[in-house]
């Protein structure tokens, strides 16, 4: 599966398991072998790690980490690193607010704007390496219970070994050859996929020119307004920066106070209202001001 998700002739992979749901690293296994090379190492010695597997996790929450090269965008659930997103310096508030959206996460419980960058050291060995699998010789051996496994299966008759060395190769070479067929089968999907990426770059570049804020901006802001006047949103409009909305209460409302708590924010300006349903029904319209929102 992750030949299939990776977009590198020959990935490999690094992964964190909780229950049966996992999140998977991968690397152009080429590229690292040459930056192994040209440092003076070898590739055979080496086991690759994912920074963030050097860095402490969490149980659950967001946060924006720092890396040695640029900041990560973390969700963790139960233990779970959930969603993950490279930035080179700390995300806009849209882009922040389209990584949360798209992991799942209650965007009316998270924090406006982004968050603070998360500082923390390096740890000795990956926080994942007392539940990763065992992938490779070098990891078998820095295991001291592995290794002693290990040992005790070296010293078991050579010949069982090696028919199960024959089994294992035969096998090895059908599963290569079926990857092969697939991958020539789906090249078409894949150019598809990157053709897909490159128009959600010019969509969202086309988004970041708009003047006028987003209806979700928008809506964020006329919620936090309202919020402790126990009143619901019965209607919205909002269309080339006009608003109309009706908020409904089981009391009289008062709709100078309304008036003026939209027209004392920056965001709003000439707020006019009229109440119906015996003053229970507050009928608002407004200018959303693009000159007060910040840009994405």
């Amino acid at each position: 599966m992750v030949r299939k998700w990776a977009p590198f002739p020959a990935p490999q992979f690094a992964a964190q398991w909780v229950g049966n749901r996992a999140c998977v690293y991968a690397w152009d296994a080429d590229m690292v072998a040459a930056a192994i090379a040209e440092a003076g190492e070898s590739a055979q010695r080496c086991t690759v790690w994912p920074e963030t597997f050097f860095r402490a996790p969490m149980e659950d929450g967001i946060r924006l980490a720092q890396m040695s090269d640029g900041v990560e965008g973390q969700v963790w659930k139960g233990g779970l690193l959930a969603a993950t997103r490279w930035w080179p310096q700390a995300p806009a508030p849209r882009d922040w607010a389209i990584f949360l959206r798209s992991a799942g996460v209650d965007l009316t419980q998270a924090p406006l704007g982004s968050p603070a960058v998360t500082e923390s050291e390096l740890l000795e060995l990956p926080w994942t390496v007392s539940s990763a699998p065992v992938t490779d010789l070098f990891s078998l051996l820095q295991n001291e219970r592995a290794a002693a496994i290990a040992a005790a299966v070296v010293a078991a008759p050579f010949l069982y070994y090696l028919a199960q060395a024959a089994v294992l190769l035969v096998g090895t070479m059908r599963v290569e050859s079926s990857i092969a067929e697939l991958t020539a089968a789906n090249q078409s999907i894949r150019a598809d996929r990157a053709a897909a990426f490159t128009n959600l770059e010019n969509i969202e570049t086309y988004l970041g020119l708009e003047n006028i804020p987003s209806q979700f901006e928008t809506m964020n802001v006329a919620s936090a307004l309202l919020s402790d006047s126990k009143v619901k949103i019965d209607e919205w409009n909002f269309d080339a920066g006009t608003l109309q909305l009706v908020i409904q209460a089981d009391r009289p409302l008062e709709a100078p106070f309304f008036i003026e708590m939209f027209e004392k924010d920056e965001h709003f300006s000439n707020v006019s209202g009229t109440v119906g349903n015996q003053q229970r029904e507050l009928r608002l319209s407004m200018q959303v001001d693009p000159k007060q929102w910040p840009t994405s």
